[in-house]
């Protein structure tokens, strides 16, 4: 084959060099080694998301075990509840919370309580038990007060049968203490109930971290706010629950 030629501007003839061969992406080594590099950094990335969910759900398990309580019939009503309680005692124990923060439990109480309203919707929010908790003082980063100091949480146990499909708003309930105090749920360390189908059964353990903590029966009730919606106009519901804590006798 006739090589190719071309004239210079200063009258000379130039062959010119054609490039042999196939270009690095044309070589199908070149693309294998790409996939392995992008499936490599994928499954790392995957890996390291799975570990922060799981650092997540031990945080939250761990309160959630620690303020585990005996469920009681609910009285089927929309009234304030009696409550009972087993006696205070000396726990000791650790848990992590899902950042990461441990905290150590000095006493628990756990109140028992019947407290049953059924007047939304035909669905039947009971409180099962209320878990009071002193703890040594710890960090906590909340949404509307910032970096605060802890000495204590209150677990509220519930159980939630819907009437129709709907949202239990209760990741953003908020509690007050006979005391005065106003506390947002710690919703990282709460099992909650959200979306729910109609005849569906769920049950909820919901945190809230107190600033001022003494002793486990500082309260003599909490009331507890959290809204419901089944999605159509003007059914927002909001549930208003007061729960008397009561010492045994």
């Amino acid at each position: 084959m006739a090589k190719k030629t071309i004239k210079g501007e200063d009258g000379k003839i130039y062959v010119v060099k054609e490039q042999t061969g196939v270009k690095w992406y044309g070589h199908w080594y070149i693309w294998l080694g790409i996939t392995i590099v992008i499936i490599v950094i994928g499954g790392v990335g995957f890996a390291v998301h799975q570990q922060r969910l799981q650092s997540q759900d031990q945080g939250t398990e761990a309160v959630l075990e620690s303020s585990s309580s005996e469920d009681s019939n609910s009285s089927g009503t929309d009234s304030d509840s009696e409550s009972d309680t087993n006696d205070s005692t000396s726990d000791d124990s650790d848990v992590q919370l899902s950042d990461g923060t441990d905290v150590s439990i000095k006493k628990r109480q756990t109140f028992k309580s019947n407290y049953g309203d059924t007047s939304f919707n035909n669905s039947d929010l009971e409180v099962t038990g209320v878990n009071v908790a002193t703890t040594d003082i710890f960090s906590y980063d909340d949404d509307d007060n910032g970096n605060t100091s802890e000495e204590g949480f209150i677990a509220v146990s519930l159980s939630f049968t819907a009437g129709a499909d709907m949202t239990l708003f209760d990741g953003q309930s908020v509690l007050n203490t006979s005391d005065g105090q106003q506390i947002n749920i710690a919703s990282m360390e709460s099992q909650k109930i959200d979306d729910i189908n109609s005849g569906a059964t769920k049950k909820a353990v919901l945190v809230f971290f107190v600033p001022h903590l003494n002793k486990t029966n500082q309260f003599s009730s909490i009331r507890l706010k959290m809204d419901a919606d089944t999605g159509d106009s003007g059914t927002l519901h909001t549930y208003d629950i007061t729960i008397p804590l009561k010492s045994s006798k």
